[in-house]
């Protein structure tokens, strides 16, 4: 990044319009013709709301509607995502993955996960053009919910050696795990990040970004520590139920609001 421009974007924010002129010629190419762009870029700029400050944007977030209502609507959905067991489940891929088929050792779990993981991101690409935002949030937050579900059953009926049909399943758990993760990045793990840019006014998005983002990662420290202590308390199927209940509490959220 060193020998790269910063921001087209964010130089011509702080007035330096040549700057600005040379980052949007590095990125687009010596051979593009980059005034369109720079004069989109001028226009948006000129038109753009007063910043706010992040103390007063602090202060406005909680008083008034507007800014309350797009923060609180978003960080439940995130807390939903976070709910979902998506990063719990990442940062114990190696427990899980054992508990459902020993044929993995602990070093293939994680290169699995990873990589159905990314084939699902792939998916998301081309998707996100052609669904609108909640209709993927809803088909992902299904699938997951369902795989939790199913999932769970698995793991209760080996438990208390119960479900024959299930206990004769191998390949069924396994199946659980991929069509989950393959779910996870296509909706409900990846659209709240979009909603990020979109949800919030503009001259209260740095602010509310930052909150929601601070806020979720607290959250995320909370879901993922508190995976094995309620694997001791509830079992690893009641886990993954409370998971899935999590994916079709975001279904409901998402139908609405």
């Amino acid at each position: 990044l060193m020998f790269y421009w910063d921001s087209p974007y964010w130089y011509m924010h702080s007035g330096m319009e040549e700057c600005a002129h040379e980052a949007l010629r590095q990125f687009r190419g010596s051979k593009t013709d980059i005034e369109p762009e720079l004069k989109e870029i001028i226009n948006l700029v000129k038109n753009e709301p007063q910043k706010i400050s992040f103390i007063d944007g602090l202060k406005k977030s909680f008083l008034e509607r507007k800014y309350f209502e797009p923060l609180i609507i978003l960080n439940m959905l995130f807390f939903l995502k976070l709910l979902s067991g998506k990063f719990a489940i990442d940062f114990n891929a190696v427990e899980v993955i054992q508990k459902v088929s020993s044929q993995f050792n602990e070093y293939l779990s994680a290169v699995f996960m990873a990589l159905i993981y990314l084939i699902g991101s792939l998916l998301f690409i081309p998707l996100v053009k052609i669904f609108s935002r909640k209709i993927l949030i809803i088909l992902s937050a299904f699938v997951m919910g369902v795989s939790l579900l199913v999932l769970g059953l698995c793991m209760y009926s080996q438990n208390y050696n119960s479900m024959q049909a299930l206990q004769d399943s191998d390949w069924l758990p396994l199946t659980c795990i991929v069509s989950y993760m393959v779910a996870a990045p296509i909706g409900l793990c990846s659209i709240p990040f979009i909603y990020l840019a979109e949800f919030f006014p503009s001259e209260m998005r740095s602010v509310l970004g930052g909150l929601t983002i601070a806020i979720s990662n607290l959250e995320l420290f909370i879901v993922v520590k508190t995976f094995p202590n309620l694997e001791e308390v509830m079992g690893d199927y009641g886990v993954f139920w409370l998971y899935a209940a999590a994916c079709f509490s975001a279904i409901i959220f998402t139908l609405i609001f």
